[in-house]
C-alpha cells in the first residue's frame, strides 16, 4: 500500500468517532447482526474474535455472487482459482494450494454447519441465503481440522409457515441469463417446505484465436485417458471462460413437538465451462534467451489481448456437488441437544492448456544456412493438464448446550469419513534445446491416488461470567485424522524422463501408505465490558491441519511420506464498540499468528512439484466502521494491515525463502460501501449503493519473483434499485468492475521464467427484476 493511502485509511478510522458531535441527530440506528460463530446465536459486537458478515440482502447477482467477491468485500481474504474444482481461499496469508487426494485446505468452508472436505464441492449458487459469516484466525475448537486460517459459514434460509413466492431474472453483458425461483410456506401445521431453483447462462469473456495454419501436429495422444479426448478446439474466435449452471435446493422443517425440530435438506449443483483462455507473459524474463522463441507461434491476433489463448484443445471443465442433511433439535430443558447428520459428493473433471499455445513442431528444420537440429526453432514446451475427480463423504455430530445464571457450555463429538479418487494427466512437449536438459520430446504421464481421510474429535467450550462485566471463554478440543493412500505414477508413453512434474520412471506398482495424526488445541478469551457498548476482548487459540501426501510423486518413496501437519498459535486483542446512540459501531483487532510447519506447495526449477513444511508468522489489524450519519444513509469501511512471512524456510531449489511474504498475503486491503435510500412519494424507494475495493499488491508464489507479483487491485461496483409501495416488485440496474481492473485468477511460472495466466471477469453491467408473490 503506499504511505499516503495508508495514511488516509488510518486516519479516516480513527477519526470518525470523534467527529460524531459534528453531525446531525437522526433516530435511524444499524440493525443488528446476529451470528452464530460461536454455535449460538449472538450478536456480532458480543462475539470475542474477529467475524465479518455479509447479509444475504447483499449477495445477489450485481452485488456478491461468488466467492471472490466475498473476498474483495472481506479485506484478509483473498481468493484465487486453478480451475473449477480448485479454488483456493486464503484467510491472513494462510491458505493451501496443493491438489492432492491426501492433502486438506486451511480455510474451513461450512454449508449449514456441515463441513465441506474438499473445496472443489463449494459449487451452489449464492440465493436465498441468510448471510455469510468469515471468521479469522484459526477455529481450532468449535469447527475442528483444516481451519487454521478461519472458517467461511454459509448460513440459507429456512422454511417457515408463512408462504412466500419469489422470482428474480437478470440479463446483462456477455449475454447473461440468470433465472432464480423460490416457493416456500407451510404444507400443514407442523410441516414447512421450500425449494429454491437457479439456471444461469453465460458466453465467455476470452477468446481462442487459433486457425487451421496454426497447427503442424495434433501431438501423440494415442495412450491418454485423460484429455485425448480433448483435442480439436473449435478455431477461430471460439469463447472462452463462459458459465452454466443448474442449482435446486429443497428442504423440509417438521415441528415434531413443541420442543423437538426435524430440517432435512438436499442440494443439487452442476456447473461446465470451456474452461480459461491461458495467455503467456512475461516472456521478456525468460531464461537462456527463450523469450524469442516463445514468441514464434504468437501470431498478431494471440498479442493483442491478454485475455487471446490459440489453444488445440477442447478444454471443457465440468463439475456436479449433491448433498443431504438431516438436523435435529431438541429442547431436553436441562439443555438442548443437536443432531447433525450428512453426506456430500462431489465429481469433476476438466482439461486446461496450461500453454494456450499451438503445439510446438518437433520437425520444424532450422533457418538455411543455420547448422541447428529440427525442431530448435519453435515454442520451447507445451504443457496440457488434465484431472477427474471423485470425492463423498459421510459426517456425524452431536452436541449439547446448556446455560446457568453465570455460565454458557457447550460439548460435542464429530466423525467423518471422506474418500477422494482423483487421476491428473499432464501431457507434454519440449522443443530441442529443452530436451537437452533430459526431457522427452513428448511424453504423457498420469498420476492416480486413492485416498481414505477418517476423522474423529471431542470438544467443549464454557463461558464464565463471573461479573456482569467480565466473561471468562475456555475451549478445548481433541482430534485425530487417519488418512490411507494408495498412488501410481505411470508413463503412458515410455519416453522417461517426460512431463511436468517430471517422471522418474513409472512405479512398479501402485504404492500404499497410511499415518495418523492428533492434536489437542485449546482456546481462552476475556472478554471485559465496562458499558454495554463496549467490549474489549483478548484471545488466545489453535488450530490444527492433520499431515498429508503429496501428489505428483516420482518416486515411491516420496508417495509413502506425508509432510508433518500444521499447527498454529494465535494471540488476538480487540475491541466492539457502538457509538452515537447505536448509529456507529467501531471494530478493531490485533492478531499475531505463528505457524510451525506450514505446508508448502510449488512448482520447482526442476520441473518437481513438491511439498514441503515451513516455518512462518502472519500478524496485523483489522478494523471496521458501520454509520449511520444521516437518516437512509449507511456508510462501511473494512480495513486491514498484515505482515505475514516466512520465519525458516529452505524450498527444494536450496533458495532460503525466509522473511519473505507469503503468497496470496497483500500487506494492506480496503472496502468502503455506501447505500442511500430514497423515499418516493408514491411509497416506493430508490436505492444507490457503491463499493470501492483495493487490495495491496502481493505474490503468487512462496519465491516472490517479480514474475509472481500481482499488482494492486482496484475495483469499484455500483447499483440503483427501485422497489415498489408493497415491496412485490424491484428492478436493480448494476455494474461490477467498472474500473476494468485485470486481475490475475491463477498464475503458473514455468521453469523457463515465463508465466501463464488466465484473468477474473472483466467490466460487467446488466439489470435484475424480482418479482415476489
Amino acid at each position: 500500500m503506499t504511505h499516503s493511502k495508508l495514511r488516509i485509511a488510518i486516519h479516516t478510522l480513527a477519526a470518525v468517532p470523534f467527529a460524531l458531535p459534528l453531525l446531525a441527530h437522526a433516530q435511524q440506528q444499524l440493525e443488528e447482526v446476529v451470528v452464530t460463530a460461536e454455535k449460538r446465536e449472538q450478536s456480532i459486537q458480543d462475539v470475542p474474535l474477529s467475524v465479518a458478515a455479509l447479509a444475504g440482502d447483499d449477495i445477489e447477482v450485481g452485488k456478491i455472487s461468488g466467492l471472490n467477491d466475498i473476498a474483495f468485500r472481506t479485506p484478509g481474504l483473498t481468493y484465487n482459482q486453478f480451475s473449477i474444482g480448485e479454488p483456493r481461499i486464503y484467510i491472513r496469508g494462510i491458505g493451501n494450494s496443493s491438489d492432492s487426494a491426501g492433502s486438506d485446505p486451511a480455510v474451513g468452508v461450512f454449508l449449514d454447519e456441515v463441513y465441506i472436505g474438499r473445496t472443489g464441492g463449494v459449487g451452489f449458487d449464492l440465493f436465498d441465503l441468510e448471510r455469510v459469516e468469515i471468521l479469522r484466525g484459526p477455529q481450532g475448537t468449535l469447527y475442528g481440522k483444516n481451519t487454521n486460517g478461519g472458517a467461511i459459514n454459509i448460513v440459507t434460509s429456512r422454511p417457515s409457515q408463512e408462504t412466500e413466492v419469489r422470482v428474480r431474472v437478470s440479463a446483462g453483458t456477455d449475454a447473461l441469463r440468470h433465472f432464480q425461483g423460490l416457493a416456500s410456506g407451510g404444507l400443514t401445521d407442523n410441516l414447512a417446505a421450500k425449494i429454491v431453483y437457479s439456471y444461469r447462462d453465460r458466453d465467455g469473456y476470452s477468446r481462442n484465436v487459433i486457425t487451421p495454419g496454426d497447427i503442424s501436429t495434433l501431438g501423440n495422444l494415442s495412450q491418454s485417458t485423460i484429455i485425448g479426448p480433448s483435442i480439436g478446439a473449435e478455431g477461430a474466435g471460439e469463447r472462452r471462460d463462459d458459465a452454466r449452471s443448474v442449482n435446486v435446493r429443497g428442504q423440509l422443517l417438521f415441528d415434531i413437538t413443541e420442543r423437538v425440530d426435524l430440517l432435512l435438506s438436499a442440494d443439487y449443483a452442476r456447473d461446465e465451462t470451456s474452461g480459461p483462455c491461458r495467455h503467456i507473459q512475461n516472456v521478456d524474463n525468460a531464461i537462456a534467451g527463450l523469450g524469442p522463441f516463445w514468441e514464434l507461434n504468437m501470431s498478431d491476433e494471440y498479442k493483442a489481448d491478454e485475455r487471446h489463448c490459440a489453444s488445440q484443445f477442447d478444454t471443457s471443465q465440468k463439475r456436479e456437488v449433491n448433498g443431504v442433511m438431516a438436523r435435529l433439535e431438541a429442547d431436553l430443558g436441562w439443555s438442548s441437544l443437536t443432531s447433525i447428520t450428512a453426506w456430500r459428493s462431489s465429481e469433476y473433471n476438466w482439461v486446461d492448456d496450461l500453454t494456450g499455445l499451438p503445439l510446438n513442431n518437433l520437425t520444424a528444420p532450422s533457418p538455411a544456412g543455420v547448422p541447428l537440429p529440427p525442431g530448435f526453432f519453435t515454442t520451447p514446451g507445451n504443457v496440457i493438464n488434465g484431472a477427474e475427480e471423485d470425492a463423498s463423504q459421510f459426517s456425524q455430530e452431536f452436541r449439547l448446550a446448556g446455560n446457568t445464571d453465570r455460565i454458557n457450555w457447550l460439548a460435542g463429538v464429530f466423525f467423518m469419513e471422506e474418500d477422494v479418487e482423483r487421476g491428473e494427466e499432464f501431457y507434454t512437449q519440449y522443443s530441442t534445446p529443452l530436451q537437452g536438459l533430459g526431457l522427452a520430446a513428448v511424453g504423457d504421464v498420469l498420476f492416480t491416488q486413492d485416498n481414505t481421510t477418517t476423522s474423529y474429535a471431542v470438544y467443549g467450550q464454557a463461558d464464565w461470567s463471573f461479573t456482569d462485566q467480565l466473561t471468562l471463554t475456555y475451549g478445548v478440543r481433541w482430534a485425530e485424522d487417519e488418512k490411507e493412500i494408495t498412488q501410481n505414477s505411470i508413463d503412458l508413453l515410455g519416453t522417461t524422463p517426460s512431463g511436468v512434474p517430471l517422471i522418474l520412471p513409472s512405479f512398479a506398482a501402485p504404492v500404499s501408505a497410511d499415518d495418523s495424526w492428533s492434536e489437542v488445541t485449546h482456546k481462552l478469551s476475556l472478554a471485559y465490558r465496562p458499558t454495554d457498548d463496549l467490549m474489549l476482548y483478548a484471545t488466545y487459540s489453535e488450530g490444527f491441519k492433520s499431515g498429508a501426501f503429496q501428489s505428483q510423486t516420482n518416486l515411491p518413496s516420496v508417495a509413502t511420506q506425508p509432510v508433518d501437519p500444521e499447527v498454529v498459535e494465535n494471540i488476538e486483542v480487540g475491541m466492539k464498540s457502538s457509538w452515537w446512540d447505536r448509529r456507529l459501531q467501531f471494530n478493531l483487532s490485533y492478531y499475531d499468528m505463528d505457524y510451525e510447519d506450514l505446508q508448502v506447495f510449488e512448482l520447482n526449477s526442476r520441473f518437481l512439484l513438491v511439498l514441503l513444511n515451513a516455518q512462518a508468522e502472519s500478524k496485523g489489524v483489522e478494523a471496521s466502521i458501520d454509520l449511520v450519519p444521516i437518516e437512509n444513509l449507511t456508510l462501511n469501511a473494512s480495513y486491514n494491515w498484515s505482515d505475514a512471512t516466512f520465519k525458516e524456510f529452505t524450498n527444494s531449489n536450496g533458495l532460503d525463502l525466509a522473511g519473505r511474504d507469503l503468497p496470496f498475503a497483500p500487506d494492506a486491503a480496503l472496502t468502503t460501501t455506501a447505500n442511500y435510500r430514497v423515499n418516493l412519494a408514491n411509497g416506493g424507494a430508490l436505492d444507490f449503493g457503491v463499493s470501492y475495493s483495493w487490495k495491496d499488491e502481493y505474490f503468487t508464489g512462496p519465491q516472490n519473483r517479480a514474475v509472481e507479483r500481482q499488482a494492486a487491485i482496484e475495483l469499484l461496483d455500483a447499483s440503483v434499485s427501485w422497489t415498489s409501495a408493497d415491496g412485490s416488485l424491484a428492478v436493480d440496474l448494476w455494474g461490477k468492475n467498472l474500473n476494468d481492473e485485470l486481475q490475475v485468477s491463477s498464475r503458473i511460472v514455468d521453469p523457463t521464467g515465463v508465466t501463464s495466466e488466465y484473468y477474473m471477469p472483466p467490466r460487467t453491467a446488466g439489470v435484475t427484476l424480482t418479482k415476489s408473490f
